[in-house]
């Protein structure tokens, strides 16, 4: 039995207690926790028990591999990172235990060549079929290749197999969709989203962070600033760096206004979805003018350039937020209240991709989606950073879990992005940057994207440059979530509405 220090208590006490032999560093919102590879089952059973969120599951690689499972523990406002060493090519079917970690468990046997100790196939996630021996990885080329199929499928009787995309129709990412119908229902479905890897992890290796963010930021470029936030927030907690608060607004501010032309332009996505162009139109203005407003506000209509570790390049132009964002605004909202009272819209959105609160807790889905089934996490309240603890949003919850359930989230946010953006304008936001101290060390970041939570983990050697580093954009968990939404008793015309909804990027799970 572990001896658990004084003033440890909660989950990390009865961690301690449950596994023994463990021993944990750092202190505040993340903890490491150092966990033998025999008592790992151990503890991801006690964890999951305990109530813990699996937010994200990465290897690195050195004279051996080590796991890092990162554990959300919102109800204590703490992160709590595992950390066990990988002595052969297995490891324990942690996805047998909790659910969420099968994409990643996929994900590390495509970089790493290690797999679970289960006969389960493991699907490619985001290398290419082409990926061969000289192929850039983090790790090693795994002995076997990864299965063809997300998910297995029946084709029988009067169903058959449509293929549509990766090409699809313009403005849209890459992705193959196989689709598995009798002509009206959905049987199931399966997604490749490996067309649009980019290495990204990989190229970060040996970069220093001021280099990396110009990448990172282009992870997922329609969440710049979340990405980027997390990012820079883990290189600060790994360096002890501290943002001056003016900045951290300027942070807020950019991450509001993010979430706003995101919620436009999924409107906009689903109007289109559904063959309402007028109402298309209508959002497409309204996210026009809030890109519009972007650029004058940062100097980028996608807020790319904004980020620097330490606290920001860019003071948000008040004058421009002050008169432009009311109109912006207003034009979204009378498009909203057009759709909210047109019934052939809302037809098509209520029951339509259903997402349980037990299916959005077991698969760790975030954001949005995550809100409209009544799982209510958000980050800026749950693991608050500056300036959250002063400007707390309120949190917009639903619990049908369906497309109009989503679309409710995002238009009650958009609202609250609003307000915020003011609050924070009005408490002073600027350009300013801590200084960084030099060294190495390892550190976890997070944010609160359109899509949910972005983490980022990151290892620095001594002379400062990246060793490891792990983006975890929130596209990442909620595919995830898409597959069993698409499966739920939806016909062949509601996959482009739930696609809609859903909001999610493929560069941001195939990285």
């Amino acid at each position: 039995m572990t001896a658990v220090r004084p003033g440890v208590s909660g989950t990390l006490a009865s961690l301690l207690e449950a596994v023994g032999g463990a021993v944990y560093r750092g202190e505040g919102n993340a903890v490491t926790v150092e966990v033998p590879a025999g008592r790992l089952e151990t503890a991801v059973h006690h964890l999951v028990t305990a109530g813990a969120r699996l937010a994200d599951l990465f290897a690195a690689d050195g004279d051996r591999v080590t796991l890092r499972l990162v554990w959300a523990l919102d109800a204590e406002r703490q992160y709590l990172i595992t950390e066990t060493e990988v002595t052969g090519s297995e490891y324990p079917s942690l996805s047998d235990i909790a659910p969420a970690a099968f994409a990643e468990e996929c994900e590390i046997y495509e970089q790493f060549g290690i797999r679970p100790a289960t006969s389960k196939p493991l699907n490619r996630i985001a290398l290419p079929p082409h990926a061969g021996p000289d192929f850039p990885r983090l790790g090693h080329q795994p002995p076997h290749e990864p299965a063809e199929i997300h998910a297995p499928h029946t084709v029988g009787g009067h169903a058959f197999e449509f293929p549509f995309g990766p090409v699809r129709q313009a403005g849209m990412e890459s992705l193959y969709y196989g689709l598995v119908t009798s002509g009206e229902e959905v049987v199931d479905l399966y997604l490749f989203t490996w067309h649009k890897h980019r290495g990204l992890e990989w190229r970060l290796r040996g970069r220093t962070p001021a280099d990396a963010l110009f990448h990172v930021e282009r992870t997922e470029g329609l969440s710049a600033i979340a990405v980027s936030w997390s990012f820079a927030a883990a290189v600060e907690a790994a360096l002890g760096a501290d943002p001056p608060p003016a900045a951290q607004r300027t942070r807020a501010v950019a991450l509001e206004l993010e979430r706003l032309y995101n919620h436009a332009a999924a409107i906009a996505a689903l109007c289109q979805s559904t063959g309402l162009s007028i109402g298309q139109s209508a959002a497409e203005i309204a996210l026009e003018r809030l890109l519009r407003l972007g650029a004058a506000a940062f100097g980028h209509r996608y807020l790319f350039g904004v980020m620097e570790v330490g606290g920001v390049r860019r003071a948000p132009d008040g004058a421009a937020l002050r008169s432009g964002l009311p109109d912006a605004y207003g034009e979204l909202r009378r498009a909203a209240d057009a759709l909210l009272s047109t019934n052939s819209f809302l037809d098509r959105l209520e029951a339509a991709g259903i997402v349980t609160g037990e299916q959005g807790r077991r698969l760790g889905l975030v954001g949005p989606v995550a809100r409209a089934a009544g799982v209510g996490i958000d980050t800026r309240v749950d693991q608050p950073a500056a300036p959250y603890f002063e400007h707390p949003p309120l949190v917009a919850v639903r619990s049908s879990g369906d497309v109009l359930a989503r679309f409710q989230v995002m238009l009650a946010e958009a609202g609250e992005s609003v307000r915020l953006i003011g609050d924070l304008l009005d408490a002073g936001a600027d350009a300013e940057t801590a200084v960084v101290p030099p060294g190495g060390g390892c550190g976890l970041g997070w944010a609160e994207s359109p899509r949910g939570e972005a983490l980022a983990w990151v290892a620095l050697g001594d002379d400062g440059r990246i060793t490891r580093a792990r983006l975890r954009p929130a596209s990442a968990r909620n595919w995830r979530g898409f597959y069993d939404a698409c499966r739920s008793q939806n016909v062949f015309t509601d996959i482009p509405i739930i696609e809609a909804s859903f909001w999610l990027t493929v560069a941001g799970t195939a990285r």
